[in-house]
């Protein structure tokens, strides 16, 4: 972007502020689905290309788009040009004079890895190892991108399947039990009695033994668990329901086929960790430390400014297994599934223990309307169905808007319609 043209921009937006429409930037990672981020923003996609993240804010990886009077410029560099104009003084001081969130749409077709995030202390101490070791920043072997932590909340659009967390022990152990070909790892790492009785931080122990046994063991040992395994389920009769974590087991050695037909390892997380049907408008949060994994579906994701990702199976990406084990929070508990409360203005907010993001949704009737203000700092919206009308101007579904901090809005649904908001708490 030239200078010139960033300047005239600002001072266009700055003469009559105002709402600035947003394109996305669409990331093509192999897993993502074909048909519903293309839909949703209008684009032909016949050759059935990979749409996996429809990216709305300003990582330098895919800053969206501010049109200004026709002209398309980077958000990162707008936001860089006036920070205190675009996100206010306090989130300048905050947060460094930049975007706290970052704002995505998702398509999840095939299983993503299993993965962890940083926390802020992490990510800050592995970043700076990183460039003193000369790690290209997108080198792909590289764990930290950048300095910032990567809580997330996310709210599914369709019905939705992922891994939250541990399950909790007792769980674990029943499970494993009952599954021939794992019942060693319970009679090794789960001893009954003693999961009875333990305290949070013992059954904590006895997880992360557990769990750093499977990560480390040696290639031919995690063979001689999942063939067996998986050899016996691809026998059965009926196929396994997707509530079921041998399907997910078999889904995930059919698509992630290592060299020499050996098992990835992943597979053991997901008799691990708790398997979750969500319904539309049902989500979860995930902290940093938390094991987790989307498997299927759609869902608009709201999250710190990062893109550092630990993972430890069920990818061809970089695998760090010493990283993921010092990162992990070792809990054992069913997820918490977050359906929102009701707001004085009428959205419904999905609240996240953070300081940089809020998730809320507004769902509207024909020709109802919504008041919405910035004091708290920018918002980032998106119509995820319907038809609206914003400041007299026409916002389909799909269409994504930016409004700088300490402007007013009124939203005029032409249509019933459903808009969801990323903004500060």
């Amino acid at each position: 972007m030239t200078k010139n043209k960033l300047t005239n921009a600002l001072q266009s937006w700055l003469a009559r502020p105002g709402l600035i429409p947003l394109r996305g930037r669409v990331q093509h990672y192999a897993w993502g689905g074909t048909e519903y981020i293309p839909a949703l923003i209008g684009q032909e996609n016949s050759d059935e290309q990979p749409f996996a993240e429809l990216w709305l804010g300003t990582h330098p990886k895919a800053p969206a788009l501010a049109v200004i009077d026709g002209v398309e410029i980077p958000l990162n560099e707008l936001v860089a040009a006036a920070p205190a104009r675009m996100l206010g003084n306090d989130v300048c001081t905050r947060f460094q004079a930049e975007l706290p969130y970052l704002f995505k749409v998702l398509d999840a077709r095939q299983m993503l890895s299993i993965q962890v995030h940083p926390t802020k202390e992490q990510a800050v101490r592995g970043f700076a190892a990183e460039e003193e070791r000369g790690v290209a920043r997108d080198a792909p072997d590289r764990n930290y991108r950048d300095r910032n932590h990567k809580p997330e909340i996310h709210v599914a659009l369709t019905e939705f399947w992922m891994l939250h967390g541990f399950r909790p022990l007792a769980e674990i152990a029943a499970s494993f039990r009952s599954i021939p070909e794992l019942r060693t790892l319970a009679d090794d790492f789960l001893p009954p009695a003693d999961i009875s009785t333990a305290s949070d931080a013992a059954r904590g122990d006895m997880l992360r033994h557990l769990y750093r046994h499977i990560m480390e063991m040696p290639q031919a040992g995690i063979d001689a668990l999942l063939q067996p395994l998986l050899a016996r389920l691809r026998k059965r009769d009926q196929e396994p329901c997707k509530n079921d974590p041998d399907y997910w087991a078999l889904r995930a050695a059919d698509h992630f086929r290592l060299p020499g037909d050996h098992c990835d390892r992943g597979i053991l997380s997901i008799y691990l960790l708790n398997l979750v049907h969500l319904q539309p408008g049902e989500g979860t949060f995930q902290a940093a430390g938390v094991l987790h994994a989307y498997l299927e579906g759609c869902n608009v994701e709201l999250m710190a400014t990062s893109d550092n990702v630990l993972r430890g199976g069920l990818t061809p990406k970089h695998i760090d297994v010493p990283e993921l084990l010092a990162t992990l929070s070792y809990e054992d508990r069913a997820p918490a599934i977050l359906r929102g409360r009701s707001a004085d203005d009428g959205s419904l907010v999905f609240s996240a223990p953070v300081d940089e993001f809020e998730l809320s949704r507004v769902r509207l009737r024909a020709g109802e309307s919504f008041e919405g203000t910035t004091e708290q700092g920018p918002v980032t919206l998106i119509v995820s169905d319907g038809s609206v009308e914003i400041d007299g101007n026409t916002f389909e579904r799909g269409s994504a808007v930016f409004a700088a901090s300490g402007l007013a809005y009124r939203i005029v649904a032409q249509t019933d319609a459903c808009l969801f908001r990323a903004g500060l708490p």
